[in-house]
């Protein structure tokens, strides 16, 4: 009884609040010529609930709750489902089956709301978009239903089942209509068959009508098949949309443009029958007076029952074309194929750019129709028909491989929505994406990459360099980067002529196959690439000498402590790549790198001078410049700490105890894009703009220079303070710049900063500026004042200026936020103990200083910086100076052991350096002369002192200042680095073609000449001579270890004993060549005593063999005979003797040799029989040359 009561109160109470939201709600909007009381509609409503939820009339649905439409839209902050047909396990099993679907996504919750209102077409609102709504006394939501009636428009409905999808935006969603909905007064229903009765034409003969070109005015009824439903247009403030009836062979295009019929677009779907009466003959401007059918006022719109399933349309020409496009690949035109298609939802690639996938294999692209309000109930899980649109097959890269594009031909109707709750993303306006595809013009293929393109910039560059509304912008600037100007597409479009003429022709008609293919890597996906590929390509035995298989452990694993490999970027993937970042200094590694969110690339930058030179004199303006990169190469540094016994176990990777690489780039900024520049870089280019008759060779690259003004404002290291600020600054002009090394702090004298001394002149005196100047030109008061050397000193994060200060530059050096001219003034160091420390006054720059690089000086700005020596001036001036400076090529690297017996200086200091510097690292590079590639000399540097130096790989041009020059006990020139010394790189096109500056051949010499003039003539030569004898050939077997003697199968070393099981084979020859100028004593060593001798590959095993028992055997010479210190006799002796006598060994022989380290000695004198007559000669000398190659040919 108390149960029965429990629901007498529950249904009252229901009642009492669906009457009271009927009073309120509904009742208001009543057409009263109805004569509906509150009381009867509330019945009504009740009713149709009843009938909708299935059950007796007994029961009502309690548990529902009657919602308003403001009440909806306030309230309800997350999406949500309401059905009244459906049960609890019904609701359950459609929400696991699309879960079970898509598994990233839940199912919508389901709430009892009970949902009432009138349908209208937003003109109630004072919108007339063609969007259904639902209305009541409260407010209005826009809906979307799956089938719509024109009967529905202005009737009070009742809503079973629908989804209600809120928007980020208060008071903002939309109705998914899911079941159709239930008409709740029955309203008389008048046929209305709009304006005057006629006679229902055919499409074939409407379409005849229509080429007669009747005269305007002219209203006929059609009835036909809907065979292209076209979207909703908005042009010239005119909202309109077309549809074409077909018939047979024959159709007909029907232009709705009345603002009361918009709604029409979501009642009809293609394969529908309809007929619609009035409509009015007229001619479009746009095609050229073609007439067209239009509706009137008075037009009415009458389905058919019929419903037809359009067949898919296949088109079966394929053409294919091609494109020139200059040095670039062949682009392949391809024709699309107009199809229609079913499919689900399963994924949004990107909502902004009207870009989603259908059953994970297939992309749709809705970009070249108009955007669809809240995307239009395109969610993950929707299924959808489409109709007329184009099929591509590798239209881009960079997007599934069948996209489907739709046009303003193509419609697109949902079968059903989804039931899984999703992010809304899309609004009514065009997206940025959209707005440059209408802009530019732009095909399937160009937009697809342009899409790629917008969500790398965003992923890599925004926020932090590039805006967020500027995205879209950088993206376009690198599309006509990559796309060539024939590439592009720049026909003027005509929308009428897309959406009615046969054959259909649009922009998506025709797509390029894979084009544009240009990757846009990311600074990390290179460094990975470049670390997986330093080790993937590293091969032992191609790193070692042709004589490995004689060297020692010492001697093999030295030339495998360093090694380098460089890759060009175009061949570092097969498809075309391109690197954009943001240029920026970097204050640990005092270098330039190329940054992006990802991560920063160290590059060693270097450019062309005004002489057309290239130099390292990168401008300052490059700092904060939004750039790309398609030109440059990679370079891959290994380390590694190697113990190999002998090159037999190269193949044993346990030998191997570290390893570790650097990558960077090296490139010339003469081949980089400006996407957009810094502020600096700005002005800088203006100013280059505004004198034309001066050079363009300095500074930046014409390709790299950009029109617009405007382009600083995409990057947010490029923004103007709102307010003035004033600053002071100085003219300087640098003398003289020192490396960066390891100092003591400014602020903590027992931590050590990397810090490092320009010598400047100051060509003025401090001037106050009210706002920042930059970089802009000089005026003559900053030139009013003494010139006084000074000392700047850069420490701590002031290095990073180190990469783009260059002796001979003139700079601007700024202080921001203040007027006080004193903080750029030098002071002096005072004496201590009657001694002054400094020669001139210093200046401590401060972090938040500026230096900007001046471009306007006149060309002696460098007089004051002394010329560099070439290296034959180094090896030969008699009035050298101790510190020279000097130009040249690395021709070779070689990493130095370890003294095993030092530590680093500081240990504790030292230790806090990895990884920007490497600890004992010491290298030997052999620089050769540019102009005389047999000038070369040896430079010592220990890299472990500062920043590691990058780019000192063979090829590279380089200039070294600050070394000291000195001759060893051998007479030969070579350098060493001290701790003011630096290293820069200044060209890098050996490097970059692939080819060492080694590779061109040494000259010939003469050996007369040669030893006359060597120190003139150069180390390295070729020779052509006769073999006189041999003086001295020794073989022997050394133990790899510890190079002792080895017999047999053990080491002959005995203190300590040696239990090495490995040895190698080792030979050394010593020979008299003379060419008729003169002679010389060649040494050869194991890779070619073998070739020495004439042996055959038997015959060099077998002689192993037979040294193997003894050890080691040496024959000399002595008078005419050949002779040895143990067993004369022994047949292996002799045999040598005789191959060392032999016509084959005494020939005529070219030789590749170096000149040998030797001591120089007085003349000898020797005793020359010419007949019967004795002289006594004073005979210098022999040359010694060691031997590098034998020539066979």
């Amino acid at each position: 009884m108390c149960m029965m009561m429990s629901c007498v109160l529950q249904e009252q109470r229901w009642l009492s609040e669906v009457f009271e939201g009927v009073r309120q709600q509904l009742h208001p909007l009543i057409d009263s010529s109805l004569g509906l009381s509150v009381v009867r509609l509330s019945l009504a409503v009740v009713s149709k609930v009843q009938r909708a939820v299935g059950s007796d009339s007994s029961d009502l649905p309690v548990s529902y709750r009657l919602v308003s439409v403001s009440e909806l839209t306030r309230e309800q902050r997350t999406a949500c489902c309401s059905s009244l047909s459906w049960s609890s396990a019904h609701y359950r099993e459609r929400a696991r089956g699309a879960e079970q679907m898509l598994p990233d996504y839940k199912a919508l919750p389901r709430d009892n709301l009970l949902l009432i209102g009138f349908l209208c077409d937003g003109r109630a609102a004072g919108t007339s978009d063609g969007v259904w709504r639902v209305r009541d006394a409260g407010g209005s939501v826009s809906c979307t239903m799956l089938k719509s009636s024109c009967l529905w428009l202005g009737r009070l409905m009742l809503f079973p089942t629908w989804n209600y999808i809120p928007q980020n935006a208060p008071a903002a969603g939309y109705l998914e209509l899911i079941d159709p909905p239930v008409c709740v007064t029955l309203e008389a229903m008048a046929f209305d068959p709009g304006g005057t009765l006629s006679e229902v034409m055919s499409v074939t003969r409407a379409a005849e009508l229509l080429r007669q070109r009747c005269e305007d005015q002219v209203y006929v009824c059609v009835s036909g098949q809907v065979s292209v439903v076209c979207p909703l247009l908005l042009i010239g403030g005119k909202r309109f949309f077309c549809l074409i009836l077909s018939e047979g062979g024959s159709s007909v295009p029907v232009f709705i443009t009345e603002a009361k019929h918009q709604y029409w677009r979501q009642c009809v779907c293609v394969g529908q029958s309809v007929w619609i009466s009035s409509l009015r003959v007229c001619s479009l401007q746009g095609l050229e007076g073609r007439c067209v059918l239009s509706d009137s006022c008075q037009s009415r719109l009458h389905p058919q029952e019929s419903l037809e399933e359009p067949e898919t349309h296949t088109d079966t020409s394929h053409t294919h074309t091609h494109l020139p496009s200059g040095s670039a690949p062949t682009v392949r035109v391809k024709r699309s194929t107009l199809i229609s298609f079913k499919g689900t939802i399963t994924k949004i690639l990107n909502a902004e750019a009207g870009l989603y996938e259908i059953d994970r294999q297939v992309g749709l692209c809705l970009a070249y129709q108009p955007a669809q309000k809240w995307g239009g109930g395109l969610r993950p899980g929707a299924e959808i028909q489409l109709h007329n649109v184009h099929f591509t097959y590798h239209a881009s890269p960079f997007a599934p491989r069948v996209v489907l594009c739709a046009c303003l031909r193509s419609s697109l109707q949902i079968s059903a929505f989804s039931p899984l709750s999703s992010k809304v993303e899309v609004s009514g306006s065009h997206s940025p994406l959209q707005c440059l595809l209408l802009e530019k013009n732009l095909g399937a293929s160009q937009y697809l990459w342009l899409c790629y393109c917008q969500s790398a910039v965003t992923e890599r560059l925004c926020p932090r360099w590039v805006r967020a509304e500027r995205v879209c912008v950088v993206a376009g600037r690198l599309l006509e980067f990559v796309c060539d100007a024939e590439e592009k597409t720049q026909k003027k479009r005509n929308i009428y002529r897309e959406m009615i003429q046969e054959p259909h022709q649009c922009p998506v008609t025709t797509y390029c196959v894979c084009w544009p293919s240009v990757a846009l890597w990311s600074v990390k996906q290179l460094c990975d690439w470049m670390s997986r590929e330093v080790w993937a390509c590293l091969s032992l035995p191609a790193l070692l000498p042709p004589s490995a298989a004689h060297m020692t452990a010492v001697e093999l694993n030295a030339p495998l402590s360093w090694s380098a490999h460089t890759v060009p970027l175009e061949h570092a993937s097969s498809e075309p790549l391109l690197l954009v970042g943001v240029l920026e200094l970097d204050s640990t590694r005092a270098t330039l790198q190329l940054r992006d969110q990802t991560l920063a690339l160290d590059c060693v930058c270097v450019q062309t001078g005004q002489s057309g030179a290239r130099t390292s004199d990168v401008d300052t303006a490059w700092q904060g410049c939004l750039v790309c990169v398609r030109q440059c190469t990679l370079v891959m540094e290994r380390f590694m700490k190697t113990h190999f016994p002998s090159c037999k176990h190269l193949d044993q990777p346990s030998y191997i105890t570290h390893k570790h690489c650097r990558v960077y780039l090296q490139l010339c900024v003469d081949d980089l894009t400006i996407i957009s520049p810094s502020a600096a870089m700005s002005r800088h280019l203006l100013e280059r703009r505004d004198r034309p008759e001066k050079s363009r060779d300095g500074g930046t690259s014409e390709t790299a220079k950009r029109p617009r003004a405007d382009d600083s404002a995409d990057t947010h290291t490029s923004k103007r303070p709102l307010t003035p600020a004033p600053c002071v600054s100085l003219l300087l002009r640098l003398e003289s710049k020192q490396g960066v090394t390891l100092q003591n702090g400014s602020g903590d004298a027992h931590r050590l900063q990397l810090g490092f001394v320009c010598r400047a002149t100051c060509l003025g005196d401090v001037q106050r500026w009210d706002n920042d100047p930059k970089n802009c030109r000089t005026q003559e008061r900053e030139r009013d004042g003494d010139h006084r050397k000074i000392e700047l000193h850069f420490i701590g994060s002031c290095v990073r200026w180190f990469p783009v200060v260059h002796p001979g530059c003139v700079y601007r050096l700024i202080a921001l936020n203040t007027e006080d001219v004193s903080v750029l003034k030098a002071k002096g160091v005072p004496a201590r103990g009657g001694v002054t420390q400094l020669s001139s006054p210093a200046l401590l720059l401060q972090p938040q200083w500026r230096m900007h690089t001046l471009t306007d000086e006149l060309p002696d700005a460098q007089s004051g910086v002394p010329a560099l020596m070439s290296v034959s001036e180094v090896l030969h001036s008699s009035s050298a100076p101790d510190i020279v400076s000097f130009y040249g090529v690395i021709s070779q690297r070689i990493s130095l052991q370890e003294d095993s017996g030092t530590k680093p200086k500081i240990q504790s200091l030292t230790a806090a350096k990895d990884p920007n510097t490497e600890e004992d690292l010491r290298v030997r590079l052999t620089v050769q002369d540019g102009e005389c590639p047999g000038q070369v000399i040896n430079v010592y540097l220990d890299l472990s002192c500062g920043p590691y130096t990058h780019g000192l790989i063979a090829g590279a041009a380089l200039q070294i200042h600050h070394v000291q020059r000195k001759v060893s006990r051998a007479c030969n020139v070579y350098c060493r680095s001290l701790p003011i010394s630096r290293v820069s790189v200044t060209d890098l096109s050996s490097v970059r073609s692939g080819s060492g500056a080694s590779q061109s051949p040494p000259p010939m010499m003469l050996l007369g000449e040669w030893a006359s003039a060597r120190m003139q003539r150069g180390v390295v030569g070729q020779v052509k001579g006769h073999v006189v004898r041999v003086l001295s050939l020794r073989l022997r077997w050394t133990c790899s270890l510890c190079g002792s003697i080895f017999r047999q199968t053990s080491c002959g070393r005995t203190h300590p004993p040696c239990d090495s099981t490995s040895a190698v084979f080792q030979a050394e020859a010593k020979v008299v060549v003379e060419d008729g100028s003169g002679e010389a004593h060649v040494w050869f060593s194991s890779d070619t005593v073998c070739d020495l001798l004439m042996l055959n590959a038997g015959q060099w095993e077998g002689l192993q063999r037979h040294i193997r028992v003894k050890g080691h055997v040496k024959v000399y010479t002595r008078g005419y005979n050949m002779m040895c210190d143990e067993d004369p006799d022994d047949s292996l002796v002799q045999y040598l003797n005789c191959v060392c006598s032999s016509a084959a060994v005494c020939r005529q022989i070219h030789l590749t040799c170096r000149i040998r380290a030797q001591r120089t000695g007085k003349p000898q004198l020797r005793k020359v029989h010419r007949g019967q007559t004795d002289f006594i000669c004073k005979f210098t000398p022999a040359l010694q040359l060691q031997c590098q190659r034998i020539h066979t040919h």
